[in-house]
């Protein structure tokens, strides 16, 4: 009797680890990780749900969720209605060391964060390894597509760092009110200040592995204006500007991401993809730069700029003679 009872309880305990063990499972990520995540605007109507999903590329068979007001609180650190929720993402993980991929299928929608500065957004915030694709149906900033990544990375199982998300999103409203006070400059361009961003997250990394501490406000902003130096964007930005970067960069150097690897990582192949397209950009209007340079020289313009400057630096000379003998 007490056999058969015993072989009772084996099994009731047996039955019970089978029905507990899917749930460990399914809390630990309820995304399956082989499939990619659709993460969409909770102020998306049903056919916008589908239109996006369209847009994006994506089949049946995947992860799906939407994202709200409440994630946008726990996320980015400020709380909004659910129907500003519009832009969505679709989200693949990667291999180990395949970095961030990021593009924008819907750009004539998204008008305040560029690829490079989703790019950023992401690494400042931990994440890795995975491919970001960002789509709308009607014009908007795009901050809810940020939102979609990080709680997909969520639901599949990994750890998010909230303060991380939020440094992501300060970057950003930077980011957005530098552009917004340049964008009638003709030589102003987004690319280039997120490429000059990424250097100097790069160098604040640097800078504190070499010294032992983070970088004072006067260091940050030789950082900053060498950036931008770099970039062909050193007389662009006012000192307000510059300013605003060094209030940002300060509270970065106070986040987690000063200290990861993987943010480390994920720059050096930011700022290497960046690289690749300048090239890029180069080799596929090789012909038309240089039949400009080609162009100018030809006219005789070159070489009366040369002669320009020849005889401005003779009057310069001659008038510092003339002060000379007086």
């Amino acid at each position: 009797m007490k056999k058969i009872f015993k072989n009772k309880m084996l099994k009731a305990f047996a039955l019970g680890l089978i029905l507990i063990i899917p749930q460990v499972a399914k809390a630990s990520g309820e995304f399956d990780s082989q499939k990619e995540a659709y993460m969409y605007g909770a102020g998306l109507n049903q056919n916008q749900i589908q239109e996006v999903k369209n847009k994006l590329g994506l089949s049946d068979d995947i992860n799906k969720s939407s994202v709200n007001g409440d994630d946008c609180q726990k996320y980015l650190g400020y709380k909004t209605e659910d129907y500003n929720m519009i832009s969505s993402v679709s989200v693949k993980k990667l291999p180990k060391g395949s970095g961030i991929k990021v593009e924008i299928l819907t750009p004539e929608n998204i008008t305040s964060i560029t690829q490079s500065q989703y790019t950023n957004a992401a690494i400042t915030s931990g994440i890795t390894d995975a491919e970001i694709k960002v789509a709308s149906p009607t014009k908007v900033t795009g901050e809810s597509a940020l939102v979609g990544v990080y709680k997909a990375i969520e639901m599949y199982g990994e750890k998010v760092n909230t303060q991380s998300t939020q440094t992501a999103q300060e970057e950003l409203g930077t980011l957005k009110k530098i552009s917004e006070e340049n964008e009638n400059k003709e030589s102003f361009d987004k690319d280039k200040l997120d490429q000059a961003v990424a250097e100097v997250k790069q160098n604040l990394k640097d800078y504190k592995d070499k010294n032992g501490q983070t970088a004072d406000s006067e260091q940050i902003q030789i950082f900053i204006k060498d950036a931008l130096n770099n970039v062909n964007m050193g007389d662009i930005l006012s000192n307000n500007n510059i300013q605003i970067l060094v209030n940002y960069f300060e509270k970065y150097q106070e986040s987690p991401a000063i200290d990861s690897k993987a943010v480390e990582d994920n720059l050096k192949k930011f700022a290497g993809t960046l690289t690749e397209k300048g090239k890029k950009f180069y080799e596929d209007n090789k012909e038309d730069i240089d039949k400009v340079g080609n162009d100018i020289k030809e006219s005789g313009l070159w070489d009366k700029i040369v002669q320009f400057f020849k005889d401005l630096f003779a009057s310069f000379t001659n008038s510092n003679d003339d002060s000379s003998n007086n």
